[in-house]
């Protein structure tokens, strides 16, 4: 093959890198865990591996091939510097480096983007080239907008059926959906400001329609505001420096337009999330930001504890859980497991310190200063540069509410490059700067060399893990069959650096089996037993400060207690190491107290209940969990009917999740004065009991009666008859019967609040999203 022949090749598929790449959010592949980023990013990365030694070659025998010396290209190579630094010094350097399967956030994956971000900025140098990128790239987000919105009318439409109103598409998350679509809207924006075709323009016009619409739909307020702040900057960008009144006219028009169109939303705020309109979110503010506040907070300290090279990448999991304050379980347990702070300046300020802060910043210091260069040289017309004004603002300000996501790498390194090339002399004239360098021959020794090395490395780092996560999953859904187990000792052959997965289902399918006393029916249950110990050690050894891990681990050790007794002080030091990595969180302390009551150790038990109280004295979970263990399970009525009591009435009430809790309160406030009884029940009976029904109500109202508590049998009446108009005839005729006794379904102690993981559900039967 000759020379000429040679660079062809190598030039097309660097062709297939850089377009390819753009395919990656349209990649979902249901065989494995987490498909929505998994398999996206796992099929980015075999890209990037195949076609960036093509590059490479490139770029050797071709100097006009290598990358630009652009001042954006270097501030972002500095950035990618510190996050290598922060890496090199983290808590968790194996995490930071290669992240985990859910987000795939660790250096490794990055590193990818910066390649693909190097191909595209040394390939594509004319607008004429861009647009063809570009073009392709916003029928691309067409397609994606098109399936986000068949979501509405098919809700399993991807395998998952789609909880709410808000829908994600390809990408799964709404919020990464209404970040992906700005993007586009901007491009489709670019696109259309530099054509005059009218064909072109009616495209532009319907895909623009249909990405709104996902954009809607998605009901993102972070996304929102984002967009809103990089509309007004482009109108104010034209309105000020162009040179037409016309146009600073019409920019005034449309920003009137925009606060106008705006503001009678918000007037009809109420009607809109009253009738649930997909609108209501964009204007409903009421939204609790707490938890958001909470995790900022906690990323300042940590700031503060490690101000140079941060926690490590992808390291705030372990700042948070160190740093979790009880009080955040107020808002429930789903917002206590945080892995990022939602807020990516945040997130970078904790994980990277001030090495990766400046640099970042810098990032969009470098962007807007070559932008306002090549604007003032006249390298770019008014229009262009607006928008590459108002997009980098949209994606910055919107990130202040979220954390960067894969569809989300794919469109800043897209609009990272584009700002490099259209900031360049000869852009919009299609000229190409001019290069200067050696040209060289085909090396075919080092070729072959390095394409060996790049697809060891691919079948390493991303098939091998890949093929992992598909035998894992497969296990999952055959869980306690012969077959199960033999793809679940496939998957741990298999090397695999996000092994969390694996030691998390099986630990959480154990939990199950052995909590529902189907333990013995697994196939060959030893081998299972064995081989989450011992996936759970080597992740571990890995990750020695993974709380959530560790503290599923302990429950699967003390579940496994209960037919092997000898595991109990084992669970009992992975409860106190957890503790240790998160001091404050309660889930924990519940673990470890059920732990000491299962074996006796009831003293023990109540302490560990005093200190989750006094942990937070307005929380009601921790107090019901204890009064209910008290008056239901050690049968001390007098010492547990107070806490019951309590728990429904401080500042942030425990909830009642169905009639047999309601009626454990009601068998409480009959041992209690009459006051107190009344003020819990004015509490928890106003709001809906899952499960109530008359004859609940009819029952409860019946023994207080014969307790002696006329004013609260009333009460229970009177909030019932709210919602069951005929509750006063049901107690009538119950009353006509001349029931001598009435006894009510009590529960026994809750389950203490775990997280979504943790519940002992059913082996799933599809990929975890």
């Amino acid at each position: 093959m000759n020379r000429s022949t040679s660079v062809q090749v190598l030039r097309a598929l660097t062709y297939v890198g850089v377009y390819g790449g753009l395919l990656m959010p349209l990649v979902f592949i249901p065989t494995v865990i987490f498909p929505f980023v998994f398999s996206k990013l796992i099929a980015f990365q075999v890209l990037i591996g195949v076609t960036f030694p093509a590059y490479l070659l490139l770029a050797w025998m071709e100097p006009e091939m290598r990358p630009r010396g652009h001042r954006l290209y270097f501030a972002i190579f500095a950035y990618f510097v510190a996050i290598a630094t922060s890496v090199a010094f983290a808590v968790d350097p194996y995490r930071a480096w290669w992240g985990n399967q859910e987000r795939m956030n660790g250096l490794f994956t990055l590193l990818h983007f910066f390649a693909w971000l190097t191909m595209t900025t040394s390939l594509l140098k004319t607008w004429d080239d861009w647009k063809r990128l570009l073009n392709y790239q916003v029928v691309l987000s067409g397609f994606m907008a098109i399936v986000a919105i068949l979501q509405r009318a098919i809700p399993n439409l991807l395998l998952f059926e789609v909880q709410g109103p808000r829908v994600g598409g390809l990408l799964d998350n709404p919020i990464y959906m209404g970040a992906y679509q700005i993007f586009n809207l901007f491009f489709l924006a670019l696109l259309a400001l530099h054509t005059k075709s009218r064909r072109l323009w009616l495209w532009y016009g319907m895909i623009a329609i249909v990405d709104i619409g996902a954009f809607i739909n998605a009901q993102s307020r972070g996304a929102l505001v984002g967009l809103t702040i990089g509309i007004i900057t482009f109108f104010l960008f034209v309105g000020i420096f162009s040179k037409q009144k016309k146009v600073r006219f019409a920019t005034a028009g449309a920003l009137l337009a925009l606060v106008a169109g705006y503001g009678t939303l918000f007037a009809m705020r109420d009607y809109l999330i009253e009738t649930r309109s997909v609108l209501a979110r964009f204007v409903d503010v009421k939204a609790t930001v707490a938890t958001r506040l909470n995790a900022w907070n906690i990323a300042w300290e940590g700031f503060k504890e490690r101000p140079l090279t941060g926690w490590g990448f992808d390291n705030y999991h372990i700042l948070f859980n160190l740093k979790y304050p009880a009080e955040t379980l107020r808002f429930g347990a789903y917002e206590t497991w945080f892995d990022r702070a939602h807020n990516t300046v945040m997130d970078v300020l904790s994980m990277t310190g001030l090495f990766g802060l400046i640099t970042f910043i810098a990032v969009f210091a470098v962007l807007y200063h070559s932008l306002w260069r090549a604007f003032r040289a006249g390298w770019l017309d008014v229009r262009f540069a607006a928008v590459l004004a108002a997009l980098p603002l949209a994606y910055f300000v919107q990130n202040l509410f979220v954390f960067d996501h894969p569809a989300g790498f794919s469109m800043s390194y897209l609009l990272f490059a584009l700002v490099i090339a259209a900031t360049t002399e000869g852009f919009m004239k299609n000229t190409p700067p001019a290069t200067e360098g050696e040209r060289h021959g085909f090396p075919l020794t080092f070729a072959t060399l390095l394409y060996v090395a790049a697809l060891v490395l691919v079948w390493r780092t991303s098939v091998i893990p890949f093929r992992a996560s598909q035998f894992a999953l497969m296990s999952n859904a055959a869980y306690g069959t012969q077959q199960g187990l033999a793809w679940a000792e496939e998957a741990n052959k298999r090397w695999t650096p996000y092994l969390d997965e694996q030691t998390f289902l099986n630990s959480r399918n154990l939990v199950q089996a052995l909590s529902t006393g189907v333990y013995e029916k697994l196939y060959q249950p030893q081998r299972w037993v064995d081989l989450t110990l011992a996936l759970n050690a080597e992740h571990f050894a890995r990750h020695p400060n993974d709380t959530h891990a560790r503290f599923l681990y302990a429950r699967f050790l003390q579940e496994l207690s209960r037919v092997k007794p000898e595991y109990a002080a084992q669970s009992e030091q992975e409860y106190l190491r957890a503790m240790q990595s998160s001091p404050e969180r309660q889930q924990v302390f519940y673990g470890l107290a059920s732990l000491y009551l299962r074996f006796g150790k009831v003293e023990e038990a109540m302490n560990l209940y005093d200190k989750v109280i006094a942990l937070d004295p307005e929380l009601g979970e921790p107090i019901w969990i204890k009064g209910a263990i008290l008056f239901a399970d050690l049968q001390r009525p007098a010492d547990g009917a107070p806490e019951v009591l309590r728990a429904v009435t401080v500042a942030y009430p425990y909830q009642l999740r169905n009639t047999q809790e309601a009626g454990l309160l009601v068998e409480a406030a009959v041992v209690r004065p009459k006051e107190e009884a009344m003020k819990a029940i004015e509490k928890t009976f106003s709001k809906e009991i899952a499960g109530e029904d008359d004859a609940f109500f009819v029952k409860a109202a019946s023994r207080f009666e014969q307790s002696g508590m006329p004013e609260v049998r009333d009460k229970v009446l009177e909030l019932a008859a709210v919602r069951r108009p005929d509750v006063h005839r049901a107690y009538s005729l119950f009353k006509e019967t001349g029931a001598a006794t009435t006894t009510i379904p009590v529960a026994t102690p809750p389950a203490p609040s775990t997280t979504k993981p943790v519940a002992t559900t059913t082996p799933s039967r599809g990929p975890r999203r």
